[in-house]
């Protein structure tokens, strides 16, 4: 029963199915939707990943390509009194 709730859940908010529609449903069609939705978030999750480690490696090449100028602290000193 829980995880029927958990598909209701699904169907109304990701899907806009109403629970009134989801009860008329032959229980394989609704199966099958869950599968099919569930490839298609593995799928959109690969693609992000994909994107962020493209991003990712776009900055680093950014990054490598300025250098922080070597700068030496002037050497002062102590004044006598």
């Amino acid at each position: 029963m829980e995880n029927w709730f958990k598909i209701e859940f699904i169907f109304t908010k990701n899907l806009h199915i109403t629970p009134l529609e989801l009860d008329q449903m032959e229980f394989y069609r609704i199966e099958y939707m869950i599968m099919n939705y569930e490839e298609f978030i593995e799928e959109e999750n690969k693609q992000y990943k994909k994107s962020q480690k493209d991003n990712d490696m776009s900055f680093s090449k950014q990054k490598s390509q300025f250098k922080v100028p070597k700068m030496e602290i002037p050497k002062m000193q102590i004044p006598k009194f």
